[in-house]
């Protein structure tokens, strides 16, 4: 049974291993333009907060 059970930590080793060199996930374009629209908009609300009137 342990020697199974090492055979078994090696295969989830080995396994880690060959995760670790997949390219990640690319990312959203989608929540990149949200969160692009969401800062422009923060910072025309503090233009205009501290502009005078």
């Amino acid at each position: 049974m342990s020697k199974k059970a090492a055979g078994n930590e090696k295969l989830d080793a080995k396994q880690e291993a060959f995760d670790a060199l997949k390219q990640p996930k690319p990312r959203s374009v989608i929540i990149d333009f949200m969160v692009f629209v969401g800062g422009v908009g923060s910072l025309i609300y503090v233009f205009n907060t501290i502009a005078p009137n």
